[in-house]
């Protein structure tokens, strides 16, 4: 096991909620850099911090080595100066408690490397990638951050293979002209989970009849449903709603639905104890839905739900 810090700035909400890591091979140069070439020494098992604005926020341990991956649409114009040839490398992640590198110099320094390190002396981070660090600060930084190794490989231990999550992704695996990143995307948002439910929680960041908010205990349900649905539709955010699973198991058969101003509609075949017994108020008001989301509402109001 080896210890690595990762410089994250803006593909963090990419990478984190999508539980990879990627870098160019090469810079637009055509050479080699020691930060991106680190991608493929990474190994299953080793930990990774996540400096991400100003601050080390998430810790990770890579689940396969690298591969060869093209490099993903991270949503803002910088990083069209990256290759697009790169390394793609599989992780799972959890918060850390909050850790400022620079709060703690002193043991910095009498364990940083000379060369590659990823902040100089001054605590003036270095503006890379992928640094490799001593076994000693990954240790330091582990206890800093209340957790143990053990914890963090529990992330791997407990975590089910992609495969095993659905039963009706069959044409994601074969499909030839998807990375291995963006098939594990489209796996993860058909359970609702991953980068699809981060870009739900943007538009949609509570229950809309529960009001609950907390996203451990909801699920990113699609509105207009997976196998009608794009590639681009499975991930784009504007499709989902963040859904308490009972709220979820009503819309997803079609027993509830919303309009475009966001009033909850009733299919006559919902029986009425249901939502009385689950102490649903379905005439809550309705919170109206964007102009990205309008399509998809209607969508599942002509097709998936019980009219008549």
């Amino acid at each position: 096991m080896a210890f690595w810090w990762v410089n994250q700035k803006q593909t963090w909400r990419h990478e984190i909620p999508g539980e990879y890591l990627w870098s160019p091979k090469l810079d637009k140069g055509g050479r080699h850099l020691e930060y991106y070439d680190n991608m493929a020494r990474l190994a299953p098992g080793d930990i990774v911090f996540s400096y991400v604005q100003g601050l080390i926020k998430f810790v990770g341990v890579v689940v396969r080595p690298a591969e060869t991956s093209r490099r993903p649409d991270f949503g803002f114009a910088a990083t069209t100066q990256w290759n697009d040839d790169g390394w793609s490398v599989e992780m799972r992640y959890m918060p850390i408690e909050y850790l400022r590198p620079q709060d703690h110099l002193d043991f910095y320094r009498t364990v940083a490397p000379e060369r590659h390190a990823p902040m100089n002396p001054d605590g003036i981070v270095i503006s890379q990638y992928l640094f490799s660090i001593p076994d000693s600060l990954g240790a330091f930084y582990l206890a800093l951050g209340g957790i143990s190794e053990g914890e963090v490989m529990d992330l791997v231990t407990f975590d089910r293979p992609l495969d095993s999550l659905v039963g009706d992704t069959e044409e994601v695996g074969t499909d030839p002209g998807l990375t291995s990143t963006e098939r594990r995307q489209l796996v993860r948002a058909r359970v609702g989970q991953g980068l699809f439910k981060e870009e739900v929680r943007i538009v949609e960041p509570a229950c809309r009849l529960t009001g609950l908010s907390e996203p451990r205990h909801l699920i990113a349900s699609h509105m207009k449903p997976w196998s009608q649905s794009t590639n681009a539709e499975r991930l784009d955010g504007n499709n989902g709603l963040l859904l308490s699973p009972h709220v979820d198991h009503l819309f997803d058969r079609g027993l509830i639905t919303f309009d475009r101003v966001g009033h909850v509609v009733t299919s006559p075949k919902l029986n009425p104890a249901v939502p009385k017994l689950w102490k649903l108020d379905l005439g809550v008001s309705g919170r109206k839905f964007r102009k990205g989301q309008i399509p998809y509402p209607e969508h599942h109001q002509d097709e998936v739900f019980l009219s008549a």
